[in-house]
C-alpha cells in the first residue's frame, strides 16, 4: 500500500477529481464533529497532501496544526503550507512522543489503514485532556461509488465494520457518538474513469492496467450515462472522555 501512494504522490491532488462544494461540506463536517475551536491543537492523522488539513486549518484557525504523514513523497508535498506542520512519521510514533501534544484528532480515510488500533485508543486515551476528541471519517463497507463489481468487494474486504471501531473505542474508555451524512454531486464519466484509471482509492491498487480498463467498460455498460450522480455515503464517529 505504501508503493502504490509513491507512485501516485505528485498526481494526487489532480487524480481526486471530487468538487471544491464536496470538499468544503467535509470540511465544515470536520470542524462540527470535532467542535474545532482556536485554542485546540489539531492533527490530521494521515494528512497526505496537506490539502484538507490546510483548509481545515483556514476554516477554523486552531492555535496549532499538524499534518502527520508517513509516505515521504506525499509528506513533502504538503510541507508546501508553511501555516501547518508536516510531520513524517506513522500514527504511532506521532502519539507516543511526548514532545508533541495535542486535543483534537482526525483519522480521514485512513482508519483502514491503522494497524494495533486497540494500542491506538489506549495510547490517545491516556494522553489526551478531558476537552479532546477523536473523529473518524469513513465510509460504510458497501460503497455507493459506481465502481466495478471486484473493485466493489476489494474495498468491502479492506474496510473495517464501523460497529467494529465503535466497540473498539468504547472497550479504551472511550465515550462515542456516530453520525451518517451524505453527500451528493454529479462528476463527468471521463473523469471518474480516469480516477479510476489513475487508482485514486488504494483498493485499486491490486488491479493492473487491463483489469482497470475491463472495468471501467463494465461500469459504463451498466450505466451508460455520461455524468454519474455520486452519492459520497460518510460516517463519522466521534470519540471523547
Amino acid at each position: 500500500m505504501k508503493q502504490h501512494y509513491e507512485n501516485i504522490a505528485e498526481d494526487f491532488n489532480n487524480v481526486w477529481k471530487f468538487s471544491n462544494e464536496y470538499k468544503k461540506w467535509a470540511v465544515e463536517r470536520i470542524g462540527y464533529y470535532l467542535k474545532l475551536k482556536n485554542e485546540d491543537i489539531f492533527v490530521d492523522v494521515g494528512g497526505g497532501t496537506g490539502t484538507f488539513t490546510n483548509m481545515i486549518d483556514k476554516k477554523f484557525t486552531p492555535s496549532k496544526v499538524y499534518c502527520v504523514e508517513p509516505e515521504e513523497s506525499m509528506c513533502n508535498i504538503a510541507k508546501k503550507y508553511t501555516n501547518i506542520e508536516t510531520i513524517c512519521s506513522d500514527t504511532f510514533y506521532f502519539i507516543n512522543n511526548l514532545k508533541y501534544q495535542y486535543s483534537k484528532i482526525l483519522f480521514k480515510e485512513v482508519i483502514h489503514h491503522i494497524q494495533n488500533r486497540d494500542k491506538l485508543w489506549d495510547n490517545i486515551y491516556s494522553t489526551i485532556d478531558n476537552n479532546g476528541r477523536i473523529l473518524i471519517y469513513t465510509r460504510p463497507r458497501k460503497i455507493k461509488f459506481p465502481l466495478f463489481e471486484k473493485a466493489k468487494q476489494e474495498f468491502y474486504k479492506n474496510q473495517p465494520a464501523y460497529d467494529l471501531i465503535v466497540s473498539e473505542l468504547k472497550d479504551n474508555g472511550f465515550t462515542v457518538e456516530v453520525s451518517i451524512e451524505s453527500f451528493t454531486f454529479q462528476l463527468q464519466k471521463q473523469e471518474w474513469h480516469n480516477m479510476i484509471k489513475a487508482k485514486f482509492m488504494s483498493d485499486l491498487s491490486v488491479f493492473s492496467d487491463k483489469e482497470l480498463l475491463k472495468g471501467v467498460e463494465e461500469i459504463e455498460n451498466k450505466y451508460n450515462t455520461e455524468i454519474y450522480r455520486m452519492e459520497d455515503e460518510i460516517i463519522f464517529i466521534s470519540a471523547y472522555k
